[in-house]
């Protein structure tokens, strides 16, 4: 090798330095660049013709001469890292040794490149610490947010009492005072469904995954109870016991018939709740013919930014899939109604 094809190694940042065997097949140092002598703290002249065991002390020479000849033996490159003492401090560097192969195979020369990992490590250290930091205050401000909601709960259904009252005890001819009673109702109607999606935004964030086997039919039939208690609309479920995220599951069904039930914009909505085959597991859907999800859900669900109005619910939701890496899609009939897919990783038929 012409030493001139090493002379612009020097202007490179890393250190770099190529090992050739001698005449007894001993690996010795054939390179050694500028940046090499500033990390091992050595000229080039004190290490050129040298083998690891002759530069270095005995414990870091020895082991560097080892993967040397490791290398030599295997023809394959090679990673460790090592610890050198720079400066009077402790520095982890990380050496790759890769080989240069002649016409015969053999390991005519090996290349050595080093990254000092002491100033990334710490990087890496002070990013997690501050990620630590970033989800505790998350943690702390969704539970703020759920404690106030819930207190909130409370004196909301008392106003509506209050104005259901009122209202009762009004005279027939109060027309103006009627008015704001049905006022009344109908700001602490949509003040609770906005307290119950950011409930139910906390508890999709917070869900613990928890994977187990579950007739879906019962676990709907306790959902569409809760939401639908007086029977008012035809709501079904396939019969198919299934082994997944069942506390994610819940949350999401849920949220998805309740939606459904809501944007109904009828009487009576059909809502079907069924499983269809993926390549890699079960999809489960929410099919429903009332008029359609509201403007903008679509987008929202397909990853677009969250705009207000789509319903802390909905944005929980799609916080509780991204957690466990799943996927949501929903496509919307032109005769009306939605058909929402919800895809959960583990998500299978409880006998496969």
């Amino acid at each position: 090798m012409n030493p001139l094809n090493f002379a612009i190694l020097d202007f490179v940042a890393v250190p770099i330095f190529v090992l050739r065997p001698d005449a007894e097949g001993a690996p010795v140092y054939a390179f050694w660049n500028r940046a090499a002598e500033r990390l091992g703290a050595r000229p080039r002249h004190e290490v050129l013709g040298r083998t690891a065991v002759e530069v270095y002390d005995d414990t870091l020479g020895n082991a560097a001469y080892q993967r040397h000849m490791e290398v030599m033996a295997s023809r394959t490159a090679q990673t460790y890292d090592l610890v050198l003492d720079i400066d009077g401090a402790e520095t982890e560097v990380q050496t790759t040794l890769s080989p240069i192969l002649g016409h015969d195979g053999q390991v005519i020369a090996i290349v050595g490149t080093s990254v000092i990992l002491t100033p990334i490590r710490a990087a890496q250290k002070k990013d997690i610490e501050t990620l630590a930091r970033v989800e505790r205050a998350r943690c702390e401000m969704e539970q703020y947010l759920a404690f106030a909601a819930h207190d909130l709960r409370a004196p909301m259904r008392r106003i509506l009492g209050l104005s259901e009252l009122i209202r009762d005890e009004l005279p027939e001819d109060a027309t103006e005072a009627r008015e704001i009673a049905n006022l009344m109702s109908e700001v602490s109607e949509k003040a609770q469904d906005l307290i119950g999606e950011v409930l139910d935004f906390s508890e999709a964030s917070n869900a613990e995954a928890r994977i187990e086997s579950f007739e879906l039919h019962l676990l709907c039939r306790d959902i569409f109870t809760v939401l639908d208690p007086r029977g008012l609309h035809d709501l079904h479920a396939e019969e198919i016991r299934l082994t997944a995220d069942r506390t994610a599951l819940q949350i999401i069904l849920r949220n998805l018939v309740d939606n459904a039930l809501k944007h109904a914009g009828k009487d009576r909505v059909h809502v079907r709740v069924c499983a269809g085959a993926t390549p890699d597991g079960l999809d489960v859907l929410v099919e429903d013919d009332g008029k359609g999800l509201p403007g903008g859900t679509l987008d929202f669900l397909d990853g677009k930014p969250f705009e207000y109005g789509h319903g802390f619910g909905l944005l929980g939701l799609r916080r509780l899939l991204g957690m466990r890496k799943g996927r949501l899609s929903a496509t919307q009939a032109k005769g009306g109604g939605s058909l929402v897919r919800v895809h959960l990783p583990g998500t299978r038929r409880a006998d496969e």
